[in-house]
């Protein structure tokens, strides 16, 4: 029987935030220079050679064209234009726990609009210095709580904080406009939407969408060394 494992659900997190719709991560596709070192007591004719620098490679992606993706694709294309170096993730699905790390430039960027087709988008990533392959997946949070604008009391997300799970919810007053939010991970790096929030602290105001929408607030945690969990809390904002 095969151990492979479905590619699906795998992630792309540039400048710690996700990048939506993506239809293929590809890389990183590292090399090795060689150098000949062949001479005139090489054996038998053959050539010989010894090792040389090792290029990084580049992350090759492909996917749906979101404009209102600001944090992922739209920041991609604007770190092109910036020469801005980020930190990169390739996340494997959560069930493997393996992940890529590695810096970064954002190095091209290219929409498709066919007539017959649908909106695309096609980029890549350059690889600077060393990725590395992890291999041991992190703890993750213990916790999540939070409060809301019109409302200092804990939100109610559901279902309970628990290993293993990486999707939650939960509903917020109309007029509340934006949530903080308090992950709990010891010895982790946790950010939250991007912004990195120490183990035990509150975050600042993370906005939400106009009412009668949904906000998708992203989170990674991880420790030196070790793959990323992934989680999303997504918070309904009801209609007035």
């Amino acid at each position: 029987m095969t151990n492979a494992v479905a590619a699906k659900t795998t992630v792309l997190v540039w400048n710690y935030r996700k990048v939506l719709e993506l239809t293929s991560i590809t890389g990183p596709n590292q090399s090795r220079d060689l150098i000949e070192v062949t001479n005139h007591d090489s054996a038998d004719g053959f050539k010989e050679y010894i090792a040389g620098r090792v290029d990084g490679g580049e992350v090759s992606v492909e996917g749906n064209f979101i404009a209102s993706d600001t944090a992922g694709q739209i920041a991609f294309h604007t770190d092109i234009q910036g020469g801005t170096s980020r930190a990169g993730f390739i996340v494997l699905p959560m069930s493997v726990g393996a992940a890529w790390s590695f810096s970064a430039f954002a190095q091209g960027f290219s929409a498709s609009f066919p007539y017959d087709g649908k909106l695309s988008v096609s980029g890549s990533l350059r690889i600077s210095g060393k990725p590395t392959l992890l291999t041991t997946q992190t703890t993750g949070i213990s916790n999540l709580t939070g409060i809301e604008e019109t409302d200092t009391t804990a939100l109610s997300i559901t279902p309970a904080i628990a290993a293993g799970t990486y999707a939650y919810a939960c509903t917020v007053n109309t007029a509340s406009s934006w949530v903080k939010l308090t992950p709990t991970a010891a010895s982790h790096t946790i950010y939250v939407q991007g912004t990195s929030v120490a183990s035990g602290a509150q975050s600042g105001e993370i906005a939400l969408g106009a009412a009668g929408t949904t906000t998708d607030i992203f989170i990674v945690a991880y420790e030196s060394a070790k793959a990323p969990r992934l989680y999303i809390l997504t918070v309904t904002r009801p209609a007035a």
